[in-house]
């Protein structure tokens, strides 16, 4: 699997991911944050002025370059982070995406947005950044983060903003190597599997809802019948007996029932993973020894759309008003001029 980082923001979530990402540069100053630590492909020394169109005109330019950076990642698993609200990450989404799935990859973006007080080319930049994949959206993988939200939920500590976005990144992509054990399941969950939701086109998202309670919640998508695939996993303590399993099997069984009807054209794919069990997410009943994992992708795309039709229209009326041109009154008077000739 190979691991991408764009940007000065997509660069330092993926060196946090992965001891070995490739990352991409079109400024100095942010090829110098991590020069003599990673290696970094440059293609602009001045940067993209946090716009969309500047960083999308250095790609253009640097096409062929960019061509052949990626030429030898083929028949792979990519995943590619990057800001949404900077001008060279945002507008690296598509010309990457789409070289990369010339080259028969599979493509999963974490995507960041940025917060509403980061005002214009920010916001615009995230409503062009993810305009431009709607035409392949169903063939490359998105999972949005909200700073809007992840700031309020930290309390402005970027430390932990960027350690919760690379933990979410890690269940999706690691949940079966690194958060389970051998313990024994009565229904297991193949690599292939998860790699058939998370890398299966659309807009993604993960949900830790205790699904006895509720139906899973997301962040922005809904599970409904234009789901495309679901992937859900019951997480049973390693320290649960055999009899007591079978008990927990058939009641994520009755529950499985339930999220089967809310997405009937998906393919659904359930599972029982056995680790060390911490929370459960439960509200209603006192459970410690058993917690859900919904991953789904395909996700219904218009909350999606009414989610960033919000942020365009709140960057459309700040830029009216950056453009709008005044003319200045006159401040003195034709005697007042001549006597302030001096």
């Amino acid at each position: 699997m190979i691991t991408i980082g764009i940007g000065n923001t997509g660069m330092l979530l993926a060196t946090m991911f992965n001891d070995d990402p490739l990352l991409f540069s079109t400024a100095k100053e942010d090829t110098l944050n991590f020069n003599g630590k990673k290696s970094v492909q440059v293609f602009s020394k001045e940067g993209a002025s946090k716009r969309y169109k500047v960083g999308a005109g250095i790609w253009d330019d640097n096409i062929d370059k960019v061509r052949k950076s990626l030429s030898e990642i083929r028949n792979k698993k990519v995943i590619l982070f990057s800001s949404l609200g900077g001008g060279s990450g945002s507008s690296s989404l598509y010309p990457f995406s789409s070289i990369l799935i010339e080259n028969n990859c599979e493509v999963l973006i974490f995507a960041i947005l940025p917060y509403k007080k980061e005002i214009n080319p920010p916001l615009s930049n995230a409503v062009q950044a993810l305009n431009s994949l709607m035409p392949i959206i169903s063939k490359v993988s998105v999972m949005i983060f909200d700073n809007e939200k992840l700031m309020k939920m930290y309390d402005h500590d970027w430390g932990s903003i960027n350690a919760h976005i690379i933990k979410r990144a890690d269940y999706v992509i690691n949940l079966l190597q690194k958060y389970n054990d051998d313990a024994y399941s009565p229904l297991t969950l193949d690599q292939s599997e998860l790699n058939s939701v998370i890398f299966g086109g659309g807009f993604i998202d993960l949900s830790d809802t205790f699904i006895e309670e509720k139906v899973p919640k997301f962040e922005y998508g809904a599970l409904d019948k234009t789901t495309k695939n679901c992937l859900v996993a019951m997480y049973v303590d390693s320290s649960v007996n055999d009899n007591k399993l079978d008990i927990y099997h058939n009641i994520f069984t009755e529950n499985l029932g339930r999220i089967a009807g809310r997405v009937k054209n998906a393919r659904l794919i359930p599972g029982i993973l056995r680790a060390k069990v911490n929370r459960s997410n439960a509200e209603q009943t006192k459970v410690v020894d058993r917690a859900y994992i919904t991953i789904a992708s395909g996700l219904s795309i218009d909350k999606y759309l009414a989610k960033i039709s919000k942020i365009r229209d709140s960057a459309i009326s700040k830029a009216k008003t950056f453009n709008k041109e005044y003319k200045g009154k006159t401040i003195i008077r034709e005697r007042s001029s001549e006597i302030l000739d001096i």
